[in-house]
């Protein structure tokens, strides 16, 4: 497998690369949707083969719905009690193009949280299970990093509930590391240079179809959600 995998860096021609015309990976907004439904898989628009995916089992939590902005939609993914879910079918998962995992990637979505429940777990992947970085979430808001396999986290601060936060990880795989800001009022949360999860490279596909993806840790909440206002994977920095 490591040797594949040493294969796919050294051997993916250029052009494959260089002919890509657009820097987006991911642009989902949620504003082609209709409120009360379930968002299309295939997201419309550029770029073209982006996707959003999630089983049958997790449809009940995920819905379509107004904005708290006037005039615009989002996605809310709540933790309400569902039949049939399994460690492995809880994920809502936003799976970008194909695309040269060694250059540098923004993954980043603005969002609110509420309500009473368990920890939400965000994960950003390389779409073929080779974990970057983990984040948790709890109801009274604070946020930590998970910093190995074996349990360990950081906490990095606090996102009140009702406060809209817009989180950046920014990643440089060819250097292993990643940055990662939370823009929301009150005062910001950063953490710089952090290590991926695996020590190495090799064990991420590339090309990959980088995911960042929502899942609740086990156990129901009829008010616990979150409230995703646009997720965006790009080779691009943001203007934010």
């Amino acid at each position: 497998m490591k040797t594949f995998r040493l294969l796919l860096f050294a051997l993916v021609p250029v052009s494959f690369f260089t002919s890509c015309k657009t820097t987006a990976i991911l642009t989902s907004s949620f504003e082609s949707e209709t409120v009360g439904s379930l968002p299309a898989k295939n997201i419309p628009g550029d770029p073209v083969g982006d996707a959003i995916d999630y089983g049958t089992e997790l449809q009940p939590r995920i819905k379509v719905t107004n904005s708290a902005t006037a005039g615009r939609k989002a996605l809310t993914f709540t933790e309400i009690n569902t039949p049939g879910l399994t460690a492995h079918n809880q994920f809502l998962s936003f799976k970008g193009i194909s695309t040269d995992f060694t250059q540098t990637l923004w993954f980043y979505y603005t969002a609110t949280h509420s309500g009473s429940g368990e920890r939400l777990l965000i994960d950003i992947t390389d779409g073929s299970a080779a974990m970057i970085a983990r984040l948790f979430l709890t109801d009274a808001g604070q946020l930590s990093m998970m910093t190995d396999f074996k349990g360990g986290e950081q906490v990095l601060g606090n996102i009140p509930a009702g406060v809209s936060h817009t989180l950046v990880v920014t990643l440089n795989l060819s250097s292993r590391k990643f940055n990662l800001t939370v823009l929301k009022s009150g005062g910001n949360i950063t953490a710089s240079d952090r290590p991926v999860l695996l020590d190495n490279i090799l064990a991420y596909a590339n090309p990959a179809r980088p995911m960042l993806c929502f899942r609740w840790e086990d156990g129901a909440s009829a008010t616990r959600k979150y409230v995703l206002e646009d997720v965006y994977i790009n080779r691009k920095k943001p203007d934010l």
